[in-house]
């Protein structure tokens, strides 16, 4: 089966946008409720894992680790998962990557009900997670060009954005709850369940995910080939590095746990609540891009969204109620998304299919890479000032580190898509 991918005069009879649009074609539609019971149980057990390591160790910096192992795969073999995407059939990787997942969930959950787990064990565990992750992820984001008309492709990127931040509120959610009433191990088991239906429905996938490099090895070339593109492409390159620097100065999700805990005195369930506030602003942000249709300015998007975050980040720093601080997070949830979403459609739209896998796995390595600074930051940070006062630090470096790849870079607010 062919994908629905050359741009022709006829894509203009297709009717206009809707926010449900690209799930009227099929294997996208099995993509993104396979990819949405993946991104739910990643979630899960990575929230399950930060509220257990700060219940054994009670350590800010131990708990900062655990961001920092999670992405120490990508920033190290990152790039390797793109090349794989390029050369190797990206629904295969896909569906061998789901069934992989399944052994770290298992592994935890054996390990909690024995007694014998040690945070050095869940240390391990997420670096194996997230090893997998490295190869899965960019098969599935370079086939979505495949799957649906060039016209709707903002609508594709956007839905499957949705699905992810959706997984941020039931992930997290589902975490807390399954703790307070099965206990961690058990919650770890059932968590392993949920990567099933990604399985199956990639199974289901009839569009061929070989490329057009089919058959070429993976080499040290090939790495570089992408690594030049995106040089070449400096919007691109701009895009990775306001992620980069946002991130870094503001990644606030490793410190939910001293907050729900020291901050607000919540139980497991409220920290739950807390954690997946976000994704409820973040939900909310992708519909909204989804009933706008496709935003030509996303250069000024982009930019606006970061500033916005980063100005919640310090209305996080300074809640003292349980109820003020969801708020906070929603905010940051809400501008993460459109940032998210923007930059994800920039790069597909941007980057030839027989280097889409590489520009995604780069997006993915820089965005871990900030993730595990950040949370190593966040950490130390939250340990020598408090979380709330880091939080306030990192909002006014956040808006002046995007204020100034903005005047440094002057082709990303000036771009538009059309």
């Amino acid at each position: 089966m062919q994908p629905p991918q050359p741009e022709s005069p006829a894509e203009t009879g297709l009717g206009p946008i809707r926010p449900w649009s690209s799930l009227l074609y099929r294997d996208f539609a099995l993509l993104w409720s396979g990819g949405l019971f993946s991104s739910i149980a990643t979630q899960m057990r990575y929230m399950a894992t930060i509220f257990q390591v700060y219940a054994i160790s009670g350590s800010p910096i131990q708990l900062g680790l655990t961001g920092a192992f999670q992405a120490l795969p990508f920033v190290l073999f990152g790039l390797f998962g793109g090349v794989v995407a390029d050369v190797f059939d990206r629904r295969k990787v896909l569906i061998i990557t789901q069934i992989l997942n399944v052994v770290p969930s298992v592994a935890l959950g054996v390990l909690t009900i024995s007694g014998d787990v040690q945070v050095r064990h869940i240390y391990a565990l997420i670096t194996l997670a997230s090893f997998v992750g490295i190869f899965g992820r960019p098969a599935r984001t370079a086939l979505i060009p495949r799957l649906v008309p060039r016209s709707r492709l903002m609508n594709a990127v956007t839905l499957n954005t949705t699905s992810d931040q959706s997984s941020f509120l039931i992930g997290p959610v589902m975490a807390g709850s399954l703790i307070a009433l099965v206990g961690t191990g058990n919650a770890y088991l059932l968590n392993a369940l949920l990567f099933v239906p990604a399985v199956l429905t990639a199974l289901a996938i009839r569009t061929s995910g070989k490329t057009q490099t089919q058959g070429r090895r993976i080499s040290l070339t090939s790495l570089l080939e992408g690594l030049r593109f995106v040089w070449v492409q400096r919007i691109i390159l701009s895009l990775f590095l306001l992620d980069m620097g946002a991130t870094v100065v503001g990644f606030y999700r490793p410190l939910l746990p001293i907050f729900s805990t020291d901050v607000y005195g919540v139980s497991a369930a409220g920290f739950g609540v807390l954690a997946g506030a976000p994704a409820v602003g973040s939900v909310l942000g992708a519909m909204s891009l989804l009933l706008l249709g496709d935003i030509r300015r996303k250069g000024v998007l982009v930019l606006v969204a970061a500033v916005l975050f980063g100005a919640s980040l310090a209305l996080l720093g300074v809640s003292p109620w349980f109820w003020m601080g969801l708020i906070a997070v929603a905010i940051l949830g809400f501008t993460d998304s459109i940032s998210v979403t923007v930059r994800r459609t920039t790069i597909q739209l941007l980057a030839p299919d027989e280097i889409r896998g590489r520009a995604a796995s780069m997006m993915t390595v820089f965005a871990q890479a900030a993730n595990s600074s950040g949370a190593l930051v966040a950490g130390v940070a939250a340990a020598l000032l408090g979380a709330p006062h880091a939080l306030l630090l990192g909002s006014g470096l956040c808006i002046l580190i995007v204020l100034g790849i903005g005047f440094a870079m002057p082709s990303l607010w000036r771009y538009r898509s059309d």
